[in-house]
């Protein structure tokens, strides 16, 4: 079976264009925007719920991975050190 290239690029370039723009934003945000503080609670918690089931998966150094902190970049760095020498 031949593969449309062009075709299969433009429809990941249409959902990268959706993830990045505010509509997407809006979409996820709309689940949340009539839920009582309850409600929400109750979703987080079976968020980490499957975070817990999908990290028990994990191998000891894919666990490792995942709880290593991702570095600041450096001009965030460098402003949070700014802010720092301000106070």
């Amino acid at each position: 079976m031949a593969v449309d290239v062009a075709y299969e690029l433009e429809i990941l370039e249409r959902q990268r264009a959706y993830f990045a723009s505010d509509e997407h934003l809006r979409d996820r945000g709309a689940v949340w925007r009539d839920a009582t503080p309850e409600e929400c609670l109750v979703a987080v918690d079976e968020l980490c719920r499957d975070a817990e089931e999908m990290y028990a998966i994990k191998t000891a150094d894919e666990r490792a991975a995942l709880l290593r902190p991702v570095p600041l970049p450096a001009d965030t760095l460098a402003l949070l050190e700014a802010l720092q020498r301000v106070r």
